[in-house]
């Protein structure tokens, strides 16, 4: 027979397991180091690059005035053409024909108005003597009036027959490059038709659009681009679509009137030099805007900087040694930093190391380390740039 006793102690033991099979409560996690470097001030230079399509100064498309086919093609494609060059010639013996129609109907309407004229001249003194009637005389002078006005009428058809007949010679209105040639001999063209384009390509004209956000930053340098103070210190660099910067600056710039209704944005034309023809209508390229220096900049290394969807962002350090996510505003890259315009103050600490450990509102143990040294702005060359944009 088992005992009372014996059945307790079991008990007991099948408690004492189950309590020892609870797991122990977890430690906590310890708290992530992070490496970070204040944030410095330096007179950094001004900039922003703006996606440009380049064209000619003066663009003319070249359309004839009259219908007719092309007789000859009379300039080398591709080439550089003077103001009045011939540049394709019409069938001109329509034109003619209509020159010679048009000088007989001028005549012959010079003869029946001098016809008209001695009617009168002659009908005067027989009225006077009662040998024809004053109708008679009315009708004559009827007549000389309705001569004038048709010699009038087939002197302007002989004019527009004349400039007929020189429209049969296309020539350039400026002096350029001249594109291919869209049509060739025995073409029927019209004047809806382009023959061919010439641009004047010193200067070249780089457009490319500002935001409304950025024409209010600098309105007052767009709406007075001649000033003084801003014609000295800014000027326009042109980086070609293979990364190298143009050796021709621009510093006149054309601002449109009006900011575009269907993209919001403010069309600017930078000009500039091209004495040797290197830049063509068509070349894609950047603009890049060198507006003078700003001081006190804060900066801080591009390692402390991540994107998310467009927008950029650092993590700071507050006074609790707890992480905050800080929205951030780019200006431009100085060699291993950037330039903040927005969105950081001097003094504060930005993590250069650690970010994937430090959550937002976390506490962390901070290591302050340097930053790297940051030199001037160096162009795409590898040459040091002074603020005047002189090498």
């Amino acid at each position: 027979m088992r005992r009372p006793g014996a059945k307790l102690t079991i008990v007991v033991l099948i408690a004492g397991a189950q309590v020892a099979c609870k797991k122990a409560p977890s430690p906590a996690p310890p708290i992530p180091t992070v490496a970070v470097v204040k944030v410095k001030v330096r007179s950094v230079p001004v900039e922003k690059e703006f996606l440009a399509t380049l064209e000619g100064s003066t663009t003319a498309q070249i359309q004839p005035q009259v219908s007719g086919y092309i007789r000859e093609v009379n300039y080398q494609e591709g080439s550089l053409v003077d103001v009045g060059q011939l540049l394709f010639t019409l069938d001109r013996r329509p034109f003619i024909a209509a020159v010679d129609k048009a000088r007989g109907d001028y005549e012959n309407a010079v003869a029946q108005r001098n016809k008209s004229k001695a009617d009168v001249a002659r009908y005067r003194p027989l009225v006077a003597q009662h040998a024809i009637s004053k109708e008679q005389l009315d009708n004559a002078i009827a007549a000389v009036l309705g001569a004038e006005g048709n010699v009038q009428a087939t002197r302007g058809a002989l004019k527009t027959a004349k400039l007929n007949l020189e429209w049969a010679e296309v020539r350039s209105p400026i002096r350029g490059l001249a594109g291919l040639a869209q049509t060739r001999v025995g073409s029927l063209v019209n004047p809806n038709q382009v023959l061919t384009t010439v641009s004047t390509l010193d200067p070249m004209r780089a457009s490319f659009s500002v935001s409304q956000q950025d024409y209010l930053r600098y309105a007052e340098a767009l709406n007075n681009p001649s000033a003084p103070q801003y014609a000295q210190q800014r000027y326009f660099e042109l980086i070609l679509v293979n990364g190298l910067a143009y050796p021709n600056r621009a510093r006149d710039i054309i601002v449109n009137r009006q900011i575009d209704p269907t993209t919001g944005t403010l069309q600017v034309q930078a000009l500039f030099p091209n004495p040797n023809k290197l830049l063509r209508p068509g070349l894609f390229g950047k603009v890049r805007v060198h507006a003078g220096t700003n001081r006190d900049t804060p900066l801080i290394p591009e390692v402390a900087v991540s994107e998310l969807q467009g927008k950029y962002q650092v993590a700071v350090i507050d006074d609790q040694e707890r992480v905050q996510t800080r929205q951030v505003e780019l200006g431009p890259q100085i060699d291993h930093a950037f330039a903040i315009e927005h969105g950081l103050r001097p003094g504060e600490r930005v993590i250069v190391k650690g970010q994937q450990n430090a959550q937002p509102g976390a506490k962390v143990n901070v290591q302050q380390v340097e930053g790297p040294p940051v030199s001037e702005r160096q162009n795409v060359a590898g040459h040091d740039v002074s603020p005047d944009g002189g090498e």
